[in-house]
């Protein structure tokens, strides 16, 4: 696969029209709206894509790989406000590091959020501080690897409530799976889909 440049990945963001630039309007009712940063980094082997691991201790999605995020909070000026302050309080990544591309279409998960990502830009010089109260481990992937379709597999998940198939990928030995899975898949096909 071409290795991917900071030109190629915009010329080939901006060239693709997206659903709405902008945050689409929930469809569930009593949804909460909600953000997350895919934080791209450009490295000599090329750009990478930062990813979290959530503390084991949480309550909510413990242990799962997640990119830097949350819930929108009443003072935030807007969606990606929110994925910048929950960046910063997760990582310790300042505003000041990271600059926007643009956002993806929002998505809905089953436990009732309306996320919107964002892509940006995050220097290669970051300096990080990990709050062990929400993050276990910081970690980068090759984005050509989250790229290739490949990589994709269905994993059954089976809960007291649903039964379904859902797409994951084992990548710098994590299980990426739910709504990360989601937005990486979304991404792929928003890059390399004519």
């Amino acid at each position: 696969m071409k290795q991917w440049s900071k030109q190629r990945l915009l010329c080939q963001y901006q060239m693709k029209p997206l659903h709405s630039a902008l945050p689409s309007a929930p469809t569930l009712a009593n949804t909460r709206s909600a953000a997350v940063l895919i934080g791209l980094v450009s490295r000599p082997n090329g750009i990478h894509v930062l990813l979290t691991k959530r503390a084991e201790h949480l309550r909510h999605h413990p242990n799962q790989v997640s990119f830097p995020g949350g819930k929108q909070d009443p003072q935030d000026k807007n969606l990606y406000h929110t994925a910048l302050r929950e960046t910063h309080e997760e990582i310790g990544i300042h505003a000041e590091q990271v600059e926007l591309i643009g956002a993806l279409p929002s998505l809905e998960t089953i436990s009732r959020f309306h996320v919107t990502p964002y892509l940006a830009w995050v220097s290669c010089h970051y300096t990080s501080r990990i709050n062990q109260d929400e993050v276990a481990e910081l970690f980068e992937v090759p984005l050509n690897v989250l790229l290739e379709p490949n990589n994709y597999f269905q994993y059954p998940i089976k809960t007291r409530h649903y039964s379904r198939q859902i797409t994951a990928t084992f990548q710098s030995s994590h299980l990426i799976w739910g709504v990360t899975a989601q937005i990486l898949q979304q991404l792929q096909q928003h890059l390399t889909h004519p």
